[in-house]
């Protein structure tokens, strides 16, 4: 299938009208209106590849992404809250020595600072491998050329993606579990599905009881513009999260793991570092943690 950036500087790429051309031209992201802050090493101006279709899907790569309109956000204060009403949305809310929240959402009383309630949102987007063929489709694109009959060699890599985030699902859940509140993790339908079949999740619906929240959106593509769209929500405690890891169908086998360790033993034992033995430099090193 062909695989292309999709939607550009905050408009699909089909997108030519008079106000599409200027916010590229300015490099604008019209979900926050500033400026594009992605970056590429490979081009001298703002990475501005909001979404890219992959498997005949459209797929967010940036968090700014689902800031369209504030749908989200109000969207999730009728789910928690029942109302709109005397909300406030903080950003990058810091708690000491987990990190930070990407948003905290706290209902106060009428007319007054006193807090009534909060719940916690963190956003969780795509990623791409193989960028720099992503780039090249934005340089095509850039310089007017068609794009959507070309197909750029990126992929998705929703295997690193869930790695990272699985963590700080865990760190934060338990926390909020235990302070009895909700986080709610904003995600698209596909990049989600991965996460439940990868852990055996698919049989998870909404119980209000969880305090992890899974808010599912997807985006609707139409010519002038992609339409960011609630789908459901699925929740899960955090027994149900440590059990998916634990049983998770996809742990190797540890006789695959054994036969290629023989392997290395009988054909790389060389580069190996060898115990015990002095007068050699060992042929071994890490990579950097990035």
């Amino acid at each position: 299938m062909a695989k292309y950036p999709s939607e550009v500087f905050g408009f699909p790429h089909s997108n030519t009208n008079s106000n599409a051309k200027e916010i590229r031209v300015k490099h604008w992201c019209p979900f926050v209106d500033k400026i594009c802050y992605k970056q590429s090493r490979l081009i001298d101006y703002p990475f501005g590849v909001c979404t890219a279709h992959v498997s005949g899907k459209e797929i967010a790569l940036c968090p700014r992404r689902f800031l369209d309109n504030h749908t989200v956000f109000t969207d999730i204060a009728h789910h928690q809250f029942k109302t709109t009403s005397d909300i406030l949305v903080f950003s990058e809310v810091r708690l000491k020595d987990i990190g930070s929240f990407d948003f905290v959402m706290v209902k106060h009383k009428p007319m007054s600072t006193a807090i009534q309630d909060f719940a916690v949102i963190e956003f969780q987007t795509g990623q791409t491998t193989g960028t720099g063929k992503l780039v090249q489709g934005l340089k095509d694109y850039v310089a007017g050329e068609s794009i959507e009959s070309k197909s750029y060699n990126f992929g998705l890599n929703l295997y690193d993606v869930w790695k990272r985030t699985l963590t700080q699902i865990l760190n934060k859940g338990v926390i909020i579990e235990n302070w009895r509140k909700k986080i709610y993790w904003v995600v698209q339908e596909p990049v989600y599905k991965y996460f439940a079949t990868r852990y055996n999740l698919q049989t998870l619906d909404f119980q209000p009881q969880h305090s992890t929240v899974f808010a599912l959106y997807d985006l609707i593509p139409h010519k002038q513009q992609f339409d960011l769209v609630a789908s459901r929500k699925v929740s899960a405690s955090m027994d149900q999260l440590f059990a998916a890891i634990r049983n998770n169908p996809d742990i190797p086998s540890v006789d695959e793991f054994l036969e290629m360790l023989k392997e290395k033993v009988e054909g790389e034992s060389q580069i190996s570092l060898q115990l015990g033995r002095s007068g050699k430099t060992a042929a071994i090193d890490i990579k950097p943690h990035v």
